[in-house]
């Protein structure tokens, strides 16, 4: 995906009780996008942690004494704490995956997957307070970061993906469905996107899996 600039219809703050609807505009990118503490990195380290951020997900044991180390050197670089609770993630052990996840706040907490994380952390017990205020009731990524004019795709499709579960969940169905809409337009395929999709429609995913089986039933591919 090539950058495209987007204008993107999102759910004002919450206490609107009209839920009126502001236009941002900002690129969306499939490309890198890294900061100033990446860029001044040697080449070889910068080298590791791209391998790493494949690595985390696909050979998670493998990824983590690399990633703990790295981190003991360079405690400052917010994306080696996100890779390192994937890896924890993927190699089965929850508890250090979740408390890497608030470490990661913790030091970094300006970060957008760090924040995006531990908002999942927080929706997951329930505490939909906590989700408004780690986003500081700024639920557009231009309103969270106005001096940025340019996201990744990845950090659009989560951040959409959570917000619109997290309207979801408290109730606010026409707020979610606006993130919705967006999100089958950006981000069709994206896990978040699906996610939503299962809130909001669980009717259309079973549908979806009753015609699969009846297809196979069929002998039909």
């Amino acid at each position: 995906m090539t950058k495209r600039k987007r204008r993107v219809q999102t759910p004002l703050l919450p206490e609107d009780e009209l839920r009126a609807v502001q236009i941002v505009e900002y690129e969306i990118t499939s490309e890198p996008i890294h900061d100033r503490r990446y860029k001044r990195l040697p080449r070889r380290v910068k080298d590791a942690i791209d391998r790493l951020n494949y690595e985390a997900q696909k050979r998670p044991r493998k990824a983590i004494p690399e990633l703990l180390d790295l981190i003991e050197k360079y405690p400052n670089m917010p994306m080696l704490y996100n890779y390192l609770s994937i890896a924890y993630s993927g190699a089965g052990q929850r508890d250090k995956s979740e408390e890497i996840i608030r470490e990661n706040y913790r030091r970094n907490p300006d970060y957008l997957f760090a924040r995006l994380n531990y908002a999942e952390l927080c929706r997951a017990r329930g505490d939909y307070d906590k989700i408004a205020e780690i986003f500081e009731n700024k639920f557009d990524l231009k309103l969270l970061y106005p001096k940025r004019k340019r996201f990744h795709i990845s950090e659009v499709a989560n951040f959409m993906g959570l917000i619109g579960i997290y309207f979801f969940e408290i109730g606010e169905r026409d707020a979610a469905e606006k993130y919705f809409d967006i999100l089958k337009q950006l981000a069709p395929k994206y896990p978040m996107t699906k996610l939503l999709r299962k809130k909001l429609y669980p009717g259309f995913i079973r549908r979806m899996l009753h015609r699969a089986a009846g297809q196979t039933e069929s002998g039909v591919p």
